[in-house]
């Protein structure tokens, strides 16, 4: 078994979001600490913001860490367990809401539940999940 950075960059379905947590220093992390919880968006998640929004994005590390940061949560949490919260907190301190008995986080519905790795677990998502003092930045 690998850890979950490993495990979701051999998918190959979430390369925008690990080049980002790549970008603002998050691999080590994801690799070498935890238990964390990735609620990674897939690729059409980041790519159908406008292009300009996706380089403003990938050029401002504070806020692209913001905003990935918000998709990683500490501890491992099984869909078993998102099913039975109604918050759940991030890395980046925000809580996200809970919906549909843990089917739905944030604006995000679960498209892949329960991938486990050596320090946590990752869920696919379909959305990306921007906390509110982002949209301050204009995305």
């Amino acid at each position: 078994m690998k850890n979950i950075f490993t495990t979701l960059k051999d998918m190959n379905a979430c390369n925008l979001f690990l080049e980002g947590i790549e970008a603002v220093k998050l691999a080590d992390d994801l690799k070498d600490k935890g238990p964390f919880t990735i609620i990674a968006p897939v690729e059409d998640a980041i790519r159908k913001l406008p292009e300009k929004t996706i380089f403003k994005l990938f050029h401002n590390k504070e806020v692209l860490r913001k905003v990935f940061s918000n998709h990683i949560f500490p501890g491992k949490h099984t869909s078993y367990d998102l099913a039975h919260r109604k918050t759940i907190p991030t890395l980046e301190g925000n809580m996200i809401e809970i919906f549909q008995n843990g089917g739905k986080i944030g604006v995000a519905t679960i498209l892949v539940k329960d991938i486990v790795g050596t320090n946590g677990v990752i869920h696919i998502v379909d959305n990306l999940i921007i906390p509110d003092d982002v949209f301050d930045f204009q995305l």
